[in-house]
Protein backbone atom coordinates (compact mmCIF):
# COMPACT_ATOMS: atom_id res chain seq x y z
CA UNK A 1 0.00 0.00 0.00
CA UNK A 2 1.37 3.64 -0.98
CA UNK A 3 0.81 6.59 1.09
CA UNK A 4 0.26 9.88 -1.06
CA UNK A 5 -0.64 13.01 -0.12
CA UNK A 6 -1.04 11.71 3.63
CA UNK A 7 -0.15 13.83 6.69
CA UNK A 8 1.47 11.92 9.69
CA UNK A 9 0.82 10.30 11.89
CA UNK A 10 0.53 7.04 9.94
CA UNK A 11 -1.96 4.74 11.39
CA UNK A 12 -2.09 0.79 9.69
CA UNK A 13 -5.73 -0.37 9.74
CA UNK A 14 -5.48 -4.00 9.00
CA UNK A 15 -2.76 -6.59 10.71
CA UNK A 16 -0.31 -8.42 8.51
CA UNK A 17 0.56 -11.76 8.40
CA UNK A 18 3.78 -11.14 10.31
CA UNK A 19 1.96 -8.70 12.77
CA UNK A 20 -0.38 -11.41 13.75
CA UNK A 21 1.47 -14.51 13.55
CA UNK A 22 3.93 -12.58 16.40
CA UNK A 23 0.49 -12.01 18.62
CA UNK A 24 -0.34 -15.65 18.51
CA UNK A 25 3.19 -16.30 19.20
CA UNK A 26 3.36 -14.02 22.45
CA UNK A 27 0.00 -15.79 23.26
CA UNK A 28 1.77 -19.33 23.04
CA UNK A 29 4.31 -17.76 25.16
CA UNK A 30 2.31 -16.83 28.21
CA UNK A 31 1.25 -20.43 28.52
CA UNK A 32 4.58 -21.45 29.02
CA UNK A 33 4.92 -18.79 32.41
CA UNK A 34 2.61 -21.05 34.74
CA UNK A 35 4.21 -24.36 33.98
CA UNK A 36 7.84 -22.58 33.96
CA UNK A 37 7.52 -21.60 37.54
CA UNK A 38 5.71 -24.54 38.73
CA UNK A 39 8.07 -27.31 37.26
CA UNK A 40 11.29 -25.40 36.59
CA UNK A 41 12.75 -24.98 32.97
CA UNK A 42 11.67 -28.47 31.62
CA UNK A 43 8.71 -26.60 29.50
CA UNK A 44 10.98 -24.10 28.10
CA UNK A 45 13.39 -26.90 27.30
CA UNK A 46 10.83 -28.71 25.14
CA UNK A 47 9.29 -25.73 23.43
CA UNK A 48 13.17 -25.33 22.38
CA UNK A 49 14.15 -28.07 21.01
CA UNK A 50 9.90 -28.01 19.03
CA UNK A 51 10.73 -25.09 17.46
CA UNK A 52 14.20 -25.51 16.95
CA UNK A 53 13.56 -28.98 14.95
CA UNK A 54 10.63 -27.02 13.04
CA UNK A 55 12.82 -24.56 12.24
CA UNK A 56 16.05 -26.95 11.07
CA UNK A 57 12.81 -28.81 9.08
CA UNK A 58 11.95 -24.90 7.76
CA UNK A 59 15.32 -24.18 6.21
CA UNK A 60 15.62 -27.84 4.54
CA UNK A 61 12.41 -27.95 2.63
CA UNK A 62 13.46 -24.35 1.14
CA UNK A 63 16.82 -25.45 0.37
CA UNK A 64 15.27 -28.33 -1.20
CA UNK A 65 12.58 -25.73 -3.11
CA UNK A 66 14.18 -22.88 -3.90
CA UNK A 67 18.21 -23.33 -3.00
CA UNK A 68 17.81 -20.87 -0.37
CA UNK A 69 18.52 -20.67 3.90
CA UNK A 70 16.00 -18.14 3.87
CA UNK A 71 13.02 -18.50 6.12
CA UNK A 72 10.52 -15.59 5.39
CA UNK A 73 7.66 -15.91 8.01
CA UNK A 74 7.96 -17.29 12.03
CA UNK A 75 5.06 -20.14 11.41
CA UNK A 76 7.48 -22.24 12.14
CA UNK A 77 7.78 -21.13 15.67
CA UNK A 78 4.33 -21.35 16.11
CA UNK A 79 3.98 -25.12 14.71
CA UNK A 80 7.06 -25.82 17.57
CA UNK A 81 5.33 -24.23 20.20
CA UNK A 82 1.81 -25.64 19.70
CA UNK A 83 3.24 -29.39 19.19
CA UNK A 84 5.15 -28.85 22.44
CA UNK A 85 2.34 -27.51 24.39
CA UNK A 86 -0.28 -30.20 23.09
CA UNK A 87 2.21 -32.71 24.50
CA UNK A 88 2.56 -33.97 28.13
CA UNK A 89 5.59 -32.38 29.96
CA UNK A 90 6.87 -35.98 30.56
CA UNK A 91 7.05 -37.01 27.44
CA UNK A 92 11.05 -37.94 26.00
CA UNK A 93 12.23 -34.95 24.12
CA UNK A 94 12.80 -36.32 20.67
CA UNK A 95 8.79 -36.94 20.14
CA UNK A 96 7.82 -32.99 20.08
CA UNK A 97 10.99 -33.05 17.63
CA UNK A 98 9.49 -35.91 15.53
CA UNK A 99 6.29 -34.44 15.58
CA UNK A 100 7.59 -31.01 14.31
CA UNK A 101 9.57 -32.73 11.55
CA UNK A 102 6.42 -34.44 10.70
CA UNK A 103 4.72 -30.96 10.75
CA UNK A 104 6.80 -29.16 8.34
CA UNK A 105 8.04 -31.91 5.50
CA UNK A 106 4.70 -33.87 5.07
CA UNK A 107 1.97 -31.65 6.31
CA UNK A 108 3.52 -28.14 4.96
CA UNK A 109 6.83 -28.15 2.94
CA UNK A 110 4.98 -30.21 0.20
CA UNK A 111 2.36 -27.10 -0.58
CA UNK A 112 4.49 -24.30 -0.87
CA UNK A 113 5.52 -21.71 1.96
CA UNK A 114 3.30 -20.27 4.34
CA UNK A 115 -0.28 -19.86 3.34
CA UNK A 116 -1.00 -22.63 1.10
CA UNK A 117 -0.73 -25.89 3.38
CA UNK A 118 -4.79 -26.95 3.21
CA UNK A 119 -4.26 -28.91 6.84
CA UNK A 120 -3.04 -27.14 9.94
CA UNK A 121 0.71 -28.41 10.73
CA UNK A 122 0.60 -28.48 14.08
CA UNK A 123 -2.58 -30.52 14.06
CA UNK A 124 -0.83 -33.01 11.76
CA UNK A 125 1.98 -33.05 13.51
CA UNK A 126 0.29 -34.16 16.96
CA UNK A 127 -1.94 -36.65 15.12
CA UNK A 128 0.69 -38.18 13.94
CA UNK A 129 1.98 -38.29 17.30
CA UNK A 130 -0.66 -39.46 19.16
CA UNK A 131 -1.18 -42.63 16.14
CA UNK A 132 2.38 -43.68 16.37
CA UNK A 133 3.31 -43.37 20.12
CA UNK A 134 -0.22 -43.39 22.01
CA UNK A 135 1.38 -44.38 25.13
CA UNK A 136 3.66 -41.32 25.46
CA UNK A 137 0.91 -38.72 24.20
CA UNK A 138 -0.97 -39.85 26.87
CA UNK A 139 0.81 -40.72 30.06
CA UNK A 140 0.88 -38.28 31.94
CA UNK A 141 2.73 -37.54 35.48
CA UNK A 142 0.81 -36.95 38.76
CA UNK A 143 1.23 -32.87 40.37
CA UNK A 144 0.15 -34.38 43.48
CA UNK A 145 2.76 -37.27 43.52
CA UNK A 146 6.46 -36.59 43.91
CA UNK A 147 8.39 -36.05 40.87
CA UNK A 148 11.41 -35.10 39.04
CA UNK A 149 11.53 -33.35 35.48
CA UNK A 150 14.99 -32.58 34.59
CA UNK A 151 15.51 -30.09 31.87
CA UNK A 152 17.23 -32.68 29.52
CA UNK A 153 17.13 -36.19 31.57
CA UNK A 154 14.46 -38.62 31.23
CA UNK A 155 11.32 -37.87 34.05
CA UNK A 156 10.69 -39.96 37.09
CA UNK A 157 7.35 -39.60 38.08
CA UNK A 158 4.03 -41.54 39.38
CA UNK A 159 1.52 -41.88 36.38
CA UNK A 160 -1.84 -39.48 36.88
CA UNK A 161 -4.86 -39.97 35.41
CA UNK A 162 -6.73 -37.26 33.16
CA UNK A 163 -9.96 -35.28 33.37
CA UNK A 164 -10.18 -36.54 30.07
CA UNK A 165 -9.35 -40.06 29.93
CA UNK A 166 -11.68 -40.31 33.17
CA UNK A 167 -14.59 -38.96 31.25
CA UNK A 168 -13.74 -41.15 28.11
CA UNK A 169 -14.48 -44.10 31.04
CA UNK A 170 -17.42 -43.20 31.74
CA UNK A 171 -16.37 -41.84 35.01
CA UNK A 172 -16.70 -38.20 36.57
CA UNK A 173 -13.20 -36.53 37.10
CA UNK A 174 -12.40 -36.27 41.38
CA UNK A 175 -11.08 -33.22 40.60
CA UNK A 176 -13.74 -30.09 40.54
CA UNK A 177 -13.87 -27.71 37.21
CA UNK A 178 -12.98 -24.90 39.21
CA UNK A 179 -9.44 -26.50 40.24
CA UNK A 180 -8.58 -27.01 36.50
CA UNK A 181 -8.87 -22.91 35.86
CA UNK A 182 -5.19 -23.22 36.68
CA UNK A 183 -3.88 -26.37 35.48
CA UNK A 184 -3.58 -28.00 38.56
CA UNK A 185 -3.98 -31.69 36.82
CA UNK A 186 -2.66 -33.96 35.13
CA UNK A 187 -2.76 -33.64 31.24
CA UNK A 188 -1.32 -31.62 28.30
CA UNK A 189 1.42 -29.31 28.94
CA UNK A 190 -0.49 -25.34 27.63
CA UNK A 191 -3.92 -26.98 28.16
CA UNK A 192 -4.78 -26.87 31.94
CA UNK A 193 -4.67 -23.37 32.38
CA UNK A 194 -8.62 -22.21 31.40
CA UNK A 195 -8.07 -18.63 32.04
CA UNK A 196 -4.65 -18.39 30.22
CA UNK A 197 -6.41 -19.96 27.34
CA UNK A 198 -9.22 -18.14 27.48
CA UNK A 199 -7.13 -14.88 28.53
CA UNK A 200 -4.83 -15.54 24.90
CA UNK A 201 -8.07 -15.64 22.98
CA UNK A 202 -9.34 -12.82 24.06
CA UNK A 203 -5.75 -11.24 23.18
CA UNK A 204 -6.09 -12.78 19.24
CA UNK A 205 -9.75 -11.67 18.81
CA UNK A 206 -9.00 -8.23 19.95
CA UNK A 207 -6.04 -7.68 18.03
CA UNK A 208 -7.73 -9.52 15.08
CA UNK A 209 -5.24 -12.34 14.65
CA UNK A 210 -7.95 -14.18 14.33
CA UNK A 211 -11.72 -14.16 13.29
CA UNK A 212 -14.14 -14.60 15.77
CA UNK A 213 -16.54 -17.45 14.33
CA UNK A 214 -15.11 -20.41 13.46
CA UNK A 215 -13.75 -20.66 17.44
CA UNK A 216 -17.02 -19.31 18.78
CA UNK A 217 -18.80 -21.78 16.82
CA UNK A 218 -16.80 -24.51 17.34
CA UNK A 219 -17.31 -24.16 21.33
CA UNK A 220 -20.52 -23.39 21.10
CA UNK A 221 -21.50 -26.68 19.29
CA UNK A 222 -19.29 -28.69 21.72
CA UNK A 223 -20.70 -27.10 24.73
CA UNK A 224 -24.59 -27.60 22.88
CA UNK A 225 -24.05 -31.17 22.69
CA UNK A 226 -22.14 -31.82 26.11
CA UNK A 227 -25.25 -30.50 27.77
CA UNK A 228 -27.66 -32.43 25.67
CA UNK A 229 -25.47 -35.75 25.51
CA UNK A 230 -23.31 -35.97 28.52
CA UNK A 231 -21.34 -39.11 29.46
CA UNK A 232 -20.97 -39.21 32.62
CA UNK A 233 -24.13 -39.35 34.79
CA UNK A 234 -24.61 -35.35 36.29
CA UNK A 235 -26.07 -32.37 35.36
CA UNK A 236 -25.73 -30.52 31.77
CA UNK A 237 -24.28 -27.76 33.05
CA UNK A 238 -21.58 -29.56 35.18
CA UNK A 239 -21.06 -31.62 31.56
CA UNK A 240 -20.43 -28.94 29.90
CA UNK A 241 -17.75 -27.67 32.38
CA UNK A 242 -15.97 -30.61 32.53
CA UNK A 243 -16.06 -31.28 28.43
CA UNK A 244 -14.72 -27.86 28.39
CA UNK A 245 -12.09 -27.65 30.61
CA UNK A 246 -10.81 -31.23 29.74
CA UNK A 247 -7.96 -32.03 27.15
CA UNK A 248 -7.00 -30.23 24.32
CA UNK A 249 -10.82 -28.95 23.42
CA UNK A 250 -10.28 -25.01 24.58
CA UNK A 251 -6.30 -24.95 23.69
CA UNK A 252 -7.87 -26.45 20.51
CA UNK A 253 -10.68 -23.75 19.81
CA UNK A 254 -8.46 -21.31 20.41
CA UNK A 255 -4.58 -21.89 18.65
CA UNK A 256 -6.15 -24.46 16.01
CA UNK A 257 -9.65 -23.96 14.70
CA UNK A 258 -8.69 -19.85 14.29
CA UNK A 259 -6.29 -20.82 11.95
CA UNK A 260 -7.24 -18.80 9.09
CA UNK A 261 -4.93 -20.78 6.41
CA UNK A 262 -6.87 -23.83 6.16
CA UNK A 263 -10.31 -21.86 6.80
CA UNK A 264 -13.14 -21.19 4.51
CA UNK A 265 -12.92 -17.53 2.77
CA UNK A 266 -16.23 -16.48 4.10
CA UNK A 267 -17.25 -15.49 7.90
CA UNK A 268 -20.75 -17.53 7.24
CA UNK A 269 -18.14 -20.72 6.06
CA UNK A 270 -16.07 -19.94 9.10
CA UNK A 271 -19.26 -20.41 11.47
CA UNK A 272 -19.85 -23.54 9.33
CA UNK A 273 -16.68 -24.52 9.90
CA UNK A 274 -16.22 -24.14 13.82
CA UNK A 275 -19.00 -25.81 14.11
CA UNK A 276 -18.12 -28.89 12.18
CA UNK A 277 -15.19 -29.03 13.90
CA UNK A 278 -17.09 -28.93 16.95
CA UNK A 279 -19.68 -31.60 16.36
CA UNK A 280 -16.69 -33.73 14.79
CA UNK A 281 -14.64 -33.12 18.09
CA UNK A 282 -17.54 -34.20 20.41
CA UNK A 283 -18.14 -37.37 18.39
CA UNK A 284 -14.35 -38.79 18.56
CA UNK A 285 -15.15 -38.11 22.34
CA UNK A 286 -17.95 -40.08 22.52
CA UNK A 287 -16.92 -42.83 19.82
CA UNK A 288 -13.19 -42.57 19.61
CA UNK A 289 -10.43 -44.59 20.78
CA UNK A 290 -8.43 -41.80 22.11
CA UNK A 291 -9.07 -39.19 25.28
CA UNK A 292 -8.22 -36.48 22.95
CA UNK A 293 -9.21 -35.97 19.38
CA UNK A 294 -8.82 -31.98 18.63
CA UNK A 295 -6.48 -32.43 16.57
CA UNK A 296 -8.08 -35.27 14.35
CA UNK A 297 -11.25 -33.25 14.45
CA UNK A 298 -9.48 -30.24 12.80
CA UNK A 299 -7.92 -31.90 10.37
CA UNK A 300 -11.37 -33.32 8.95
CA UNK A 301 -12.54 -29.86 9.31
CA UNK A 302 -9.36 -28.80 7.05
CA UNK A 303 -10.23 -31.49 4.69
CA UNK A 304 -14.04 -30.08 4.44
CA UNK A 305 -12.97 -26.44 4.19
CA UNK A 306 -12.93 -26.50 -0.03
CA UNK A 307 -16.92 -28.13 0.24
CA UNK A 308 -17.63 -25.41 2.72
CA UNK A 309 -16.21 -22.58 0.62
CA UNK A 310 -18.20 -24.09 -2.41
CA UNK A 311 -21.81 -24.70 -0.65
CA UNK A 312 -21.57 -20.67 0.25
CA UNK A 313 -20.42 -19.88 -3.21
CA UNK A 314 -23.10 -21.55 -4.49
CA UNK A 315 -25.78 -20.23 -2.15
CA UNK A 316 -24.57 -16.12 -2.64
CA UNK A 317 -24.33 -17.15 -6.17
CA UNK A 318 -20.55 -16.76 -6.63
CA UNK A 319 -18.95 -18.65 -9.36
CA UNK A 320 -15.18 -18.39 -7.58
CA UNK A 321 -13.72 -16.96 -4.76
CA UNK A 322 -14.09 -13.05 -4.06
CA UNK A 323 -10.93 -10.67 -4.43
CA UNK A 324 -10.87 -8.05 -1.87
Amino acid sequence: MNLRNAAPPFVRAEPTSASMLRTVLFALCALLVIPTVRYGIRPLTMAGVSVLTCLVCEILANLLRTGGFSVTDPSFAVTGLVLALLMPLNAPLWLPCASGAFAVLVAKAPFGSFGRNPFNPAAAGAAFAALCWPGLMFTYFDPSEPFRLPAFADCTFRTGVSAAATLKNGLKPDILPLDMLWGEAAGPLGTGAALVVGACALLLLFSRAAHWQAPVCFLAVCALLAALFPRIACSPLTSVKYELLSGSLLFGGVFLVSDPVPAPYTASGKGIYGAFAGAALMAFRHFGVCEQGAWFAVLLANAASPLIDRAVFRVRGWEEKPHG
